[in-house]
């Protein structure tokens, strides 16, 4: 079996990847969307990871304030925003379990395990009718963050992206053999 393409931009195509999952465009696409965030925006990153979501919000915000608590992969994020030509985000090496003290932010995106535990300082830093994002690898993760969510948050909702490929051929077009259908559970919620 291939393994699927996930027909990066040139932009990150030429990211390193290693360590940590990526969030892929399919699902950063949804978070930028149901979050409204834009050019004026200011993001708070919770486990940067290898950068890649990173790149993808601060092409399109004026700042992301990004946090990671293992140094490798904070360099590696580092290494990647800067192939990436990007001078908008500011790397925190640091444990958002222990706290994190922004403020005035539109968007908190959360790729952190516990992330139910940051729930209410992620609620104290937004802005009125900011968006709280969550990209969560499993089911039970994604469930204990929206129960602890829905005790802050209005419009607490979960979701996921699915995309299929097709075979396009002259006679014949059908959905491929395989594809890449669930990365992530996507949880949002509104201040």
């Amino acid at each position: 079996m291939n393994k699927p393409d996930f027909h990066f931009p040139k932009t990150l195509e030429k990211l390193k990847r290693g360590g940590p999952a990526v969030t892929l465009p399919k699902d950063a696409g949804m978070v930028i969307a149901y979050s409204g965030i834009g050019k004026d925006s200011k993001v708070v990153e919770l486990g940067t990871g290898t950068g890649f979501m990173t790149v993808q919000l601060a092409n399109i915000v004026k700042e992301v304030i990004t946090y990671e608590k293992r140094r490798e992969f904070a360099e590696l994020a580092k290494q990647n925003i800067k192939k990436a030509g990007l001078n908008n985000v500011v790397i925190k090496e640091q444990d958002v379990l222990k706290g994190f003290d922004d403020e005035d932010v539109d968007l908190v995106f959360c790729d952190i395990a516990e992330a139910e535990k940051i729930v209410e300082n992620a609620y104290s830093i937004l802005k009125k009718d900011g968006c709280f994002a969550a990209h969560c690898l499993n089911i039970e993760q994604a469930k204990s963050l929206f129960l602890e969510l829905k005790k802050h948050f209005k419009d607490v909702f979960m979701t996921e992206c699915m995309t299929r490929e097709y075979e396009v051929r002259d006679f014949g077009t059908r959905p491929q053999h395989f594809g890449l259908m669930h990365t992530a559970y996507l949880v949002f919620a509104k201040k």
